[in-house]
């Protein structure tokens, strides 16, 4: 079972990790964060398959969230934004669901921040095979990437989020993102610094959807009755309504 906790967003958040004294390191060494994902509804823990309210009091069960992550960066308080080259798929019906990210460096770093991309990168989204990548259990290769790939010319799905609004009749709902113009990054900061120490390969960091999020906003609210299905390419507006929603929808658990 999920422990609960209160998500703390995008700023504010206190130390993940003691700010420890250490001797740095003086050759090439590199650092692992290891990311885990977990998933709650409207801050509340939660299981895919288990059903939750929504805005209006109807019971919601999510069936499917899956998505793809990519373009990650960590903010280093002295060098600034530096980019990890890191595509990951994650299923939030799994336990495990992770990515790690590898950050080469001859020193300790100071860490307050960390970006990432929601979806796959241009250059490799349209006219891709994925039978290319020589290891076919890649994120993108063609196991890694199977029910997560449309095709060549149309690229890979960014974000998946399934389910069923329990009312009598159900009405199922299905939102998949996959267009370039459906990429969108997350930036996530904190306040008190933390040492990444060169070579080290035991920090962890959690982060965390809260699906309701993914439909109900400040400023929008999807309603699946209203507005079930989109592909992205039959329906780009809600599309784009979407992943806007998801967007705002990720923290960091402290």
């Amino acid at each position: 079972m999920k422990i609960p906790f209160t998500p703390l967003k995008h700023l504010g958040i206190c130390a993940l990790v003691p700010l420890l004294a250490t001797a740095g390191c003086t050759r090439q060494k590199d650092a692992e964060i290891r990311i885990a994902y977990d998933v709650v509804w409207n801050g509340s823990p939660y299981e895919i398959g288990e059903s939750a309210p929504d805005v209006q009091g109807r019971p919601v069960q999510l069936e499917r969230l899956e998505c793809y992550v990519s373009d990650f960066a960590i903010h280093d308080v002295d060098e600034g934004w530096l980019p990890i080259d890191t595509v990951a798929r994650i299923d939030f019906s799994k336990d495990d669901a992770h990515a790690v990210l590898t950050i080469p460096g001859e020193g300790d770093r100071t860490i307050d921040g960390l970006r990432m991309g929601l979806g796959v990168p241009e250059d490799r989204n349209v006219d891709v095979d994925p039978a290319s990548y020589t290891d076919p259990d890649h994120p993108l290769g063609y196991t890694g990437s199977a029910g997560l790939h449309w095709g060549w010319a149309a690229g890979y799905i960014f974000s998946v989020y399934e389910g069923r609004l329990l009312t009598e009749p159900n009405t199922l709902f299905t939102y998949h993102a996959g267009d370039d113009l459906t990429f969108r990054t997350t930036e996530l900061m904190w306040e008190e610094p933390w040492l990444l120490e060169c070579g080290s390969k035991d920090h962890n960091i959690t982060l965390v959807l809260d699906a309701y999020e993914c439909l109900h906003g400040v400023n929008d609210t999807i309603d699946p009755e209203i507005d079930p299905e989109t592909h992205t390419g039959n329906n780009l507006p809600l599309a784009i309504r979407w992943v806007d929603l998801y967007q705002n929808a990720w923290s960091i658990q402290p």
